[in-house]
């Protein structure tokens, strides 16, 4: 660890102790100052539940205390979360921003939802969370862990569940920004109801010329310098609900958006039209059951041009899903569902003669894959009141899973061709139970553990991705994968010895077995690349976090993770059996205070990362490697009149250079006005 970085992180603690201390004085004689603990979720257990009271870690931001931090989109929301690795890549860009948590490295590990529909698109399970708007949102849900045993694939990490506003105000409220990297933003929201019917609209334009996020040229003449990577994007949003009368409603949400990225001085550029739309029927029967029915769709279309490269993956994902919640006498409330996820992607890629053109595509290197997956999956759950201060949770989930109408137009190392084929079709199916206790020793301290499995279906591009890189890499297609397994044990408690006062601990172990990776072979003197279920890994970790209301005006939080995900077996490279995954950082360390008094607001926040390389050989530093750093933001906003709030606000207030895989911007600023109608 550099210099800078153990100060920093000494400086950090010593705050993070100072913060958690409570000698301090309130602000304002009357009551203590209190800390919300009756919030309630819904993702934990897919039923309304109070925080205390569900079997598995769960943390909430609201839009309340999002608005008091530097926050800008989604992903800059879930960094002060405990045990969440943010991954932002290029600063207010995001185009490769990416989340991951306990000890899972890769975004499709953790299942991403909006209002419970799956955002993970059909392709390659990613989720874009800078295109994302989050006027609109009401609260974030972090359910940390594997939950398959509800949420079947992707949740092996756990789930994040983003649920927008339900509750329609007559108000309008209309965000204009500026800041560096020749940033501005403009943004319009309105909600309103009439009659029986609730609207929520949002619309969202931001641009930046960007910074150089790849400086390799610095130190390589030969490179061509790329310049600024800047980006232009649109958001589109909306959410029409009908109250059919006092227990039930329809509610039909969708959104549109679209963004572009380009580099100043090369022709490297791409777009991303993303379109989704979903429909939910909410119904509370009687006072024993409630029945929900949901189907949503995304459609994904991006393109991308590196080099003389030209690729297309254009991809679709439908979600169907009917879930019942009954009481069986006094002590057992159940809840039954079946769900349906269909798949379908493609992937083209051609050389251009003319990297500025796209009508110089050829048809010489084309590479043409795609298929369809299907998920068919049922699961139960049971609460049960053992006593008044014990509960039960049992359930578990099937899936089965199949990938059919797989092809390939790609190199056939065998006959040093090109050719089409057909993939063979494959298919498998997991069952994930999952068993928990929750028991409330006293008004104070709560215990909880729990046991249970998870799963994650390869993904279409794993299965069908057959391409020759512009370096002359082969990547092989494996219509043969099997899903990734996990079995994960935790501990934990929460223990309010106040009403100002917060201390969550949570202890994990996960073995994690099938696991997916690329494995490197040579074949006519060339690299090949193939996905295989690779060999076995193991976690072990444990979460401390402390949220402690100061006084009337002043909060503040604390918290630190540490992970060790070692790899057991690895049957594509022996050679890093015992080390680190790559892309799980061992330590996070976060403190943070935040103030309101009066026409004032801020909030300062710290965030340490370490290395995230883990068994990856990048070097020491430079583009592609995932170094250590602690970064400090803050944002301070002024209510000029009781509808017009300016703020500013500053990323990486300590002007920090280090590098997470491409260099970080440098100091940022940020001026926002915001009137509300």
């Amino acid at each position: 660890m550099k210099q800078w970085e153990k100060k920093s992180l000494v400086l950090a603690i010593m705050l993070g102790a100072a913060l958690s201390s409570q000698n301090f004085v309130y602000a304002a004689a009357g009551e203590e100052p209190t800390f919300d603990l009756e919030q309630v979720v819904v993702t934990a257990t897919k039923t309304e539940k109070k925080v205390g009271e569900v079997p598995a870690a769960v943390e909430v931001i609201t839009k309340e205390e999002m608005d008091k931090k530097n926050i800008k989109r989604v992903d800059d929301a879930l960094k002060s979360i405990t045990g969440v690795y943010v991954r932002q890549n290029k600063g207010i860009m995001g185009t490769t921003d990416m989340v991951s948590m306990r000890g899972f490295g890769k975004q499709k590990q953790v299942l991403i939802m909006m209002d419970g529909q799956p955002l993970n698109d059909a392709y390659n399970s990613a989720v874009n969370l800078a295109n994302i708007p989050t006027e609109n949102i009401d609260r974030i849900e972090v359910i940390k862990g594997p939950a398959s045993a509800l949420y079947g694939s992707n949740a092996m990490g756990g789930v994040i569940n983003i649920i927008t506003k339900g509750k329609a105000r007559q108000e309008t409220i209309i965000r204009l920004g500026i800041g560096g990297q020749g940033t501005d933003s403009q943004s319009v929201y309105t909600s309103g109801n009439t009659g029986k019917f609730d609207y929520f609209i949002t619309a969202q334009r931001t641009a930046t010329d960007g910074y150089e996020s790849n400086d390799q040229y610095k130190t390589d003449n030969t490179k061509t310098r790329q310049g600024d990577n800047g980006m232009k994007k649109e958001l589109y949003n909306g959410k029409l609900v009908y109250h059919l009368d006092e227990n039930s409603k329809l509610s039909l949400f969708g959104g549109s958006n679209d963004f572009k990225y380009f580099y100043e001085r090369i022709a490297d550029r791409g777009e991303t039209n993303e379109d989704s739309w979903g429909l939910n029927y909410e119904n509370q029967l009687n006072s024993t059951s409630s029945l929900k029915v949901s189907y949503g769709e995304k459609k994904l279309d991006s393109w991308y041009v590196a080099g003389t490269s030209y690729a297309k993956t254009p991809s679709k994902a439908t979600n169907a899903e009917v879930q019942y919640n009954f009481k069986l006498g006094d002590k057992d409330s159940f809840t039954v569902g079946y769900s349906r996820r269909g798949e379908e992607a493609d992937s083209l890629g051609r050389k251009l003669t003319d990297p500025r053109d796209l009508r110089s595509a050829t048809a010489t290197g084309d590479n043409n894959v795609g298929g369809q997956t299907e998920k068919d999956s049922f699961y139960i759950q049971d609460e049960r009141k053992l006593s008044e201060k014990t509960t039960l949770y049992l359930g578990g989930r099937y899936d089965d899973w199949r990938f059919y109408d797989g092809y390939t137009y790609g190199y056939d190392t065998g006959n040093n061709r090109y050719i089409t084929s057909q993939t063979s079709e494959s298919k498998a199916n997991s069952f994930s139970p999952k068993a928990g206790v929750v028991h409330k020793m006293n008004d104070k301290l709560t215990l909880r553990s729990s046991i249970g499995k998870a799963f994650r279906a390869p993904n279409i591009y794993e299965l069908a991705k057959d391409w020759e890189g512009s370096t002359g890499i082969i990547y092989k297609s494996n219509p043969d994968l099997q899903p990734e397994e996990a079995t994960n044990y935790e501990l934990g408690f929460d223990y309010r010895p106040d009403k100002t006062m917060l201390v969550k601990v949570n202890v994990f172990h996960t073995d994690v077995s099938d696991a997916i990776d690329q494995k490197k072979t040579k074949v006519a003197g060339r690299d090949v690349y193939q996905y295989i279920n690779s060999g076995k890994a193991r976690v072990n970790g444990f979460e401390i976090g402390l949220n402690k209301r100061l006084s009337d005006a002043w909060g503040s939080f604390v918290n630190y993770t540490y992970t060790e995900a070692k790899i057991v077996s690895s049957d594509t490279a022996p050679e890093n059996e015992g080390k680190q995954i790559a892309g799980v950082p061992k330590q996070l360390f976060k403190v943070g205070v935040d103030y309101t008094q009066g026409r004032w607001q801020g909030s300062l926040n710290g965030n340490y990362v370490s290395d995230a390389n883990g068994s990856t050989k990048i070097g020491e530093s430079g583009y592609g490697y995932y170094g250590s750093y602690f970064t400090v933001d803050t944002k301070v906003s002024y209510k000029m009149t009781k509808d017009t709030t300016i703020s500013l606000s500053v990323d990486n207030v300590l002007d920090r250079d280090y590098y997470s895989y491409y260099l970080a911007p440098s100091r940022t600023t940020y001026l926002e006005l915001t009137h509300k109608f």
